[in-house]
């Protein structure tokens, strides 16, 4: 394993590990070199958390930073163009500083020899006089966003240095198209939908649960609102029963205390006629007396009726009151 200065001059040569100008020494780190998020070569969300993704490639303007929603998933690539000579491999790891947050980085571990290399007239040259940078798939398995910037270390690059192959070969690289079209199916306006089926499955099942929880909690809400609504009717209906019951308990108490109040003056009645008729009979010497009689009895009768008047007003206005 290459390393301090040996690994400084492996990179710095040109073509032997990076196309020239496309690394910085600034990234050379111990061991190992920091691989960058590059601006193009990407298929991202077309928002966060959108089901739709756009491709970022050398026909539309760069993304200098994007974010990814929890379930998201996108295709990266690397600043770094690699050119790899056959005497060079290389071992990759991902930056825990992006685990800690709960992205999940896929990518192949090794760097073969001659990995951005093709013959051409017999000579091995960087593919497309440009070379070839690294793709990662990443998603977002945390519990929040995550953004991502141009130039963020998004892996570990460690060089070693082996016995050249007696037979060299073209590395096969299934490229950026492949992965582009086999994940994310974008169509020729460079959007798609798709996305790591297993990440894009939890995500719509979770926008299900929270449209089904809403829909229950809507549906719930007007239940209530119903129940209240009956609740209230049936408080009502119950009121006004009691209201009418009650006006009939009044007017009941009024007929019955009228009736009382008939049947004493009539009682009344029969007995001053009785007495009059009796003291009629009496001897005419005692007519003194039976005039006294008599005029006691009339006061007798007039002092009840006004009583009973009296008792039947009361009651009355006793029913009114309670009535209203």
């Amino acid at each position: 394993m290459l390393s301090g200065a040996s690994l400084l001059r492996a990179i710095s040569t040109p073509d032997r590990v990076f196309r020239e100008g496309s690394w910085s020494p600034g990234h050379v780190l111990g061991a190992g070199y920091d691989l960058r998020l590059a601006d193009d070569l990407l298929v991202i969300p077309t928002e966060p958390g959108a089901s739709g993704y756009k491709t970022v490639d050398a026909g539309t303007p760069p993304v200098g930073e994007f974010t990814l929603a929890p379930g998201d998933s996108a295709l990266i690539s690397t600043i770094e163009r690699f050119s790899m000579d056959f005497d060079v491999a290389a071992v990759i790891g991902p930056k825990f500083r992006w685990s800690a947050r709960g992205l999940l980085i896929l990518q192949g571990t090794t760097v073969h020899p001659g990995y951005g290399r093709e013959k051409v007239d017999g000579h091995w040259r960087p593919v497309g006089g440009e070379g070839e940078p690294l793709y990662f798939v990443i998603a977002n398995v945390g519990p929040g966003p995550i953004t991502m910037r141009k130039g963020d270390p998004i892996a570990y690059l460690q060089v070693i240095g082996i016995e050249p192959p007696q037979q060299r070969t073209a590395v096969s690289n299934v490229g950026f198209e492949f992965l582009r079209d086999r994940l994310f199916r974008t169509g020729v306006d460079g959007t798609g939908q798709g996305g790591l089926a297993y990440f894009r499955s939890v995500k719509d099942l979770e926008r299900a649960v929270d449209a089904e929880s809403a829909r229950r909690d809507r549906d719930w809400e007007q239940l209530r609102r119903q129940v209240d609504a009956e609740v209230a009717e049936v408080k009502r209906q119950v009121t006004e029963a009691q209201t009418t019951i009650d006006r009939v308990n009044n007017t009941s108490n009024m007929i019955v205390v009228f009736g009382i109040y008939l049947i004493a003056v009539t009682m009344l009645g029969v007995v001053l006629t009785t007495l009059v008729n009796l003291i009629g009979d009496l001897p005419e010497k005692l007519s003194q007396d039976r005039l006294v009689l008599v005029t006691g009895l009339v006061t007798v009768y007039a002092v009840s009726t006004v009583v009973a008047t009296a008792v039947v007003s009361f009651f009355a206005r006793s029913a009114i009151r309670r009535r209203s």
